[in-house]
């Protein structure tokens, strides 16, 4: 999984399952429906009542993360998190583009904006439907990829990944009842399992470990992550510790030097590895007055829509290059039930422009800015593909790298939320070989 300082303008977190291989053949889906909330976009193939129960469940969840952390999120939101709830774990696996071995569930954020697709059910072993040991849990997962989003979006410093996991793990835990108690620091028999079968990792290595020297398994980042998040929120003394150990953090201390926060280390380490060997841990139960996920939206969708889902899924996933022109003459077929639908149109596009078909792309666009000049998802893959060719080119054709910026940017006004305008008007200076002005910064 990704660690605060190693994201970039894509940034993929998986959770994992031990050792399955998951097949790659394409998903059946039954008929998707929509549930649209403050913070999240939402797709399931379940119930309405069971959609909105997920999507209300996460809207509480950001709520009580704010009060744990002290971050705001903003009134409005100007990018939601798109959630696909997919039925199993091996159809979690099968919209990766690559053979996956064991993914539980992944979050990403990509020029297309943030997206996670998680499992409905729960599961225990992969393969042993008798196996009687932990029990994976698909709300922690998707909990755990959540505050992965919320610490990206809202918290001020790059904390290193022992923590990042760890944090993640114990607020992924959190379980919120329907009458809104909330217990925090549940125990979680997969870490636990994990912790008794490896190596312990002295803290002192794990909180600072030298750059492309790591010489334990990455586990051990995750398990023992969240191990010592657990101990240090069990007591006053160890959030006070912890507390400092962030600030120092903050204030542009390496990560080295922050350890002195926790005074001796080598005694934090022998605490905390018989915290370890424990077989419950306490949980703080909280009654939380106003938890109100707020308004949900929840929606059957169009045949064609329902058809496009899984397009909008693949795209946001990422396609293997081999599977490209394969998956444009699919989009095709289904698009021309409705050709003229924008959301049509707009899929129709991407697909073709992944596949490298810039051809049929731009006889797409043509058609598109013909029937509604204004609109602005077409004036902007009319700019990106302009900037592309010129870029290409090596074109010093001022009025043409206007031309196109100048649709890019009209997009941005209208749409000044949507992720992709802004990057795209950005480089239409950069690739330009202009210093892009504060506008466009």
């Amino acid at each position: 999984m990704s660690s605060l300082s190693s994201r970039g303008l894509r940034a993929t977190i998986r959770y994992f399952l031990p050792a399955v291989l998951l097949a790659s053949p394409a998903i059946a889906h039954a008929e998707w429906i929509r549930a649209e909330s403050t913070n999240f976009i939402a797709y399931s193939e379940s119930s309405p009542d069971d959609l909105r129960a997920r999507v209300a469940k996460l809207e509480k969840f950001g709520q009580v993360l704010q009060a744990m952390t002290g971050a705001r999120r903003p009134k409005d939101v100007p990018v939601k998190i798109t959630v696909y709830f997919l039925r199993t774990i091996e159809d979690v696996g099968n919209t990766l583009p690559y053979p996956s071995y064991g993914v539980a569930g992944y979050y990403s954020t990509t020029m297309r904006g943030p997206f996670t697709v998680m499992p409905r059910q729960n599961r225990k072993d992969p393969g042993n439907r008798r196996f009687t040991g932990p029990t994976f849990q698909a709300l922690q997962v998707l909990q755990h990829e959540l505050t992965h989003h919320f610490t990206f979006q809202y918290f001020t410093a790059a904390y290193p990944s022992w923590y990042t996991e760890g944090f993640a793990d114990y607020a992924g835990a959190i379980e919120i009842s329907d009458d809104n108690v909330v217990n925090v620091g549940m125990f979680m028999q997969s870490r636990a399992a994990t912790l008794r079968q490896l190596a312990w990792v002295p803290l002192h290595k794990l909180m600072n470990p030298i750059p492309g020297q790591r010489d334990f398994p990455g586990i051990a980042i995750y398990s023992q992550g969240w191990i010592t998040v657990h101990y240090l929120n069990s007591s006053p003394q160890g959030r006070a510790m912890l507390a400092d150990y962030l600030k120092r953090i903050n204030e542009g201390q390496s990560f080295g030097k922050a350890l002195e926060a926790f005074g001796d280390i080598d005694k934090l380490d022998r605490e905390v590895r018989a915290y370890s060997r424990r077989s419950t841990l306490d949980a703080v139960a909280t009654k939380y007055v106003n938890l109100d996920p707020g308004p949900i939206d929840v929606k059957a969708l169009s045949p064609l829509e329902n058809e496009l889902v899984d397009i909008q899924m693949t795209l946001s996933a990422g396609i293997a290059a081999s599977k490209a022109q394969g998956f444009a003459r699919r989009v095709r077929t289904i698009v021309k039930a409705d050709p003229d639908n924008p959301y049509s149109r707009r899929m129709l596009i991407e697909a073709e422009r992944v596949a490298g078909n810039n051809a049929e792309a731009t006889t797409a666009i043509d058609s598109w800015l013909a029937a509604a000049p204004s609109d602005p998802w077409a004036n902007f893959f009319k700019g990106d593909m302009e900037i592309a060719a010129l870029a290409a080119a090596k074109s010093t054709d001022k009025a043409a790298w206007l031309a196109a910026r100048t649709r890019i940017r009209a997009a941005m006004k209208a749409m000044p939320n949507e992720p992709r305008f802004a990057p795209a008007f950005y480089q239409s200076y950069s690739r330009s070989d202009m210093l892009p002005p504060a506008v466009a910064q």
